[in-house]
This record gives C-alpha cells, sequence and structure tokens, in this order.
C-alpha cells in the first residue's frame, strides 16, 4: 500500500492501470491505510484518480471503486464531489442513498446536485422494478420532488432530477412532466421528453410524436429517443423520414429508434444503412439491426434450423 501512495503522489497521470485496479473492492485496514493518505493528496490527484476508476468500472462491471468514491462525497472540493457521485452512477448499495439524498437537497455546488440527481436514477430504476424496499421508494421520490418544486433550484438540477422522477408514475410524476414539458427553457423541455421515454407510459405518444418537428433540433433529438421506448410499429412511417435527415445526430438516432420499435418495415428501412460510407451512421444501423434480430429471436433459435 505504501509503494502505491507513493506512485499516485508521484505520477497519477502515468500510474499503471494494474496498480489502480488494486482498489477494487478495498476494505478492512487497507481501506483505513487508504483513507488516512487520501485526505492528505491535493485535489488535482483526487480528481484523476477519481476519473480513472470510473473510467475501468465503466468498462468492467465486476470492478467495484464506490468505498474510493464514497470518501470523494464528504470532500471539500465540489469538484470532486461531483467526480465521485459519477462514479456511483449505478450504484445500488442502499447505504449510499442517504448521502446521495442530503447532497442533492443540501449542497452549495449545483453540479454536485445535478449529479446527485443523477445518481438517485439507478435507485428510481430499482423502485420502479420492485427492487427496493418501499420506504427508501419514499425517500427517492420525496427527494425528487422536493426538489423540482424549489423554485430557486438551478435549471440543471431541476433537469437531472425530472429525468430521474421519470421513472415513478402517478399524479404528481404526471403534473411534473407536462409542467416542465411547457417550459420556456429548452433544456428543461428536453429533461421531459427524456422522462416521458423512461416513464414508458403510452399517454406521452401523441405528445412525443408532436415533437419530433419542433424547431430545436435537441428537442427532435431527444424525442425521437423517447419514441423508441414508446411506440409500436404503427408509427414506423411517422419515423423513417428522419434517418435522411441533414443532422448526423438525428438520423443515428431514427435508426436506433427504428432498433427498439422493430417489425419488417423498420427492419428494410435499416438495412439500406448498414453499408452507408458514413462509419457512424452504418455502425448505428448494425447495431440497430442487431437489436431487432434479437428481439425477434432471442436465444438465437433460428440459427440451428
Amino acid at each position: 500500500m505504501k509503494d502505491y501512495l507513493s506512485e499516485l503522489t508521484a505520477e497519477p497521470e502515468t500510474i499503471k492501470t494494474s496498480t489502480l485496479l488494486e482498489l477494487s473492492g478495498v476494505s478492512g485496514k487497507e481501506l483505513d491505510n487508504f483513507s488516512d493518505a487520501w485526505l492528505t493528496l491535493e485535489s488535482g490527484i483526487k480528481a484523476k484518480i477519481l476519473t480513472r476508476l470510473t473510467e475501468l468500472a465503466e468498462n468492467d462491471v465486476q470492478l467495484d471503486f464506490t468505498p474510493v468514491c464514497k470518501l470523494g462525497l464528504s470532500d471539500i472540493d465540489p469538484n470532486i464531489r461531483k467526480i465521485a457521485l459519477e462514479g456511483l452512477w449505478e450504484i445500488q448499495d442502499r447505504s449510499f442513498l442517504q448521502p446521495i439524498i442530503d447532497i442533492l437537497l443540501n449542497d452549495p455546488d449545483p453540479d454536485v446536485k445535478s449529479a446527485a440527481a443523477l445518481s438517485l436514477s439507478s435507485f428510481a430504476q430499482m423502485s420502479q422494478n420492485g427492487k427496493l424496499i418501499n420506504r427508501d421508494s419514499i425517500k427517492v421520490f420525496e427527494a425528487l420532488i422536493q426538489t423540482i418544486e424549489n423554485v430557486k433550484e438551478n435549471d440543471k438540477v431541476l433537469g437531472r432530477a425530472l429525468e430521474s422522477l421519470g421513472y415513478f408514475s402517478g399524479q404528481a410524476v404526471d403534473d411534473a412532466l407536462n409542467k416542465f414539458h411547457r417550459h420556456k427553457n429548452p433544456f428543461l423541455r428536453q429533461s421531459a421528453i427524456f422522462a416521458m421515454g423512461r416513464n414508458a407510459h403510452q399517454k406521452w405518444i401523441d405528445i412525443i410524436l408532436n415533437d419530433l418537428t419542433d424547431e430545436h433540433t435537441a428537442i427532435r433529438f431527444e424525442a425521437l429517443n423517447a419514441a423508441g421506448f414508446l411506440c409500436d410499429e404503427s408509427n414506423v412511417t411517422q419515423i423513417i423520414p428522419f434517418t435522411k435527415d441533414p443532422d448526423t445526430q438525428i438520423q443515428t438516432s431514427a435508426l436506433t429508434t427504428l432498433g427498439h420499435i422493430g417489425g419488417e418495415l423498420a427492419k428494410r428501412e435499416i438495412l439500406t444503412w448498414t453499408e452507408d460510407d458514413d462509419d457512424n451512421i452504418r455502425d448505428t444501423a448494425i447495431n440497430a439491426l442487431a437489436n431487432i434480430d434479437f428481439e425477434q429471436d432471442p436465444l438465437g433459435l433460428s440459427l440451428r434450423e
């Protein structure tokens, strides 16, 4: 551990991946020693360590750096708190729930609060899937509602809280999504559309389809993404024109959405793009086609015929 800490302090940019991997699942005396040393590190070094740990965890779900991220939640530097929360974006350990809620409701930095709202989306999804005990579900829901009802709250925080709220259902959620969908700030409208997609209720289809022709590209993009979760094969003809949009981001979003909706018409349209000259469009089309094939034959039984 001493050699490891020396390496961190001396050359944080070039620290070996194998050394960082030693922090996965760190506990007991080793965690105590690391915690003591962590307090002596400069913010820049902490930020680089947390960023690299997050990148490693994104590429390998078996890695667990939550003990290190937890150290960053109470750091005096707001950037460290934010990066630590970003490393917990898929956290399901309920021991983190209250600390994250406290940050969302009380942290003075809007970027940190925004990251906390994003982290709560994991717990919100667990609640939707029946994997969170009722009292914890209530805690998450009430924290998100309290946040979006705060008229003085930063727009970025409001947006992320609204997106997490989309996993819940009920009149309060419907009212919030409708309210922010009418907001003059396009960013908050985007968040409302994103939340409608997460909510996955058919009541939002007409709103989503109408937003496909919005003047703001970002709104059309979010509407296309939401359509992938809300629409069925009867809506494919309304999505297909966007595969020819001059904006590549809109094109790829439309192809991805067709891949989610599925059906023969969607499949035929996607096939016309699988050999496109644009690498991004071609790869998106291939992935969308693979998604349809998987949905049609998840066990791959047709390959055995």
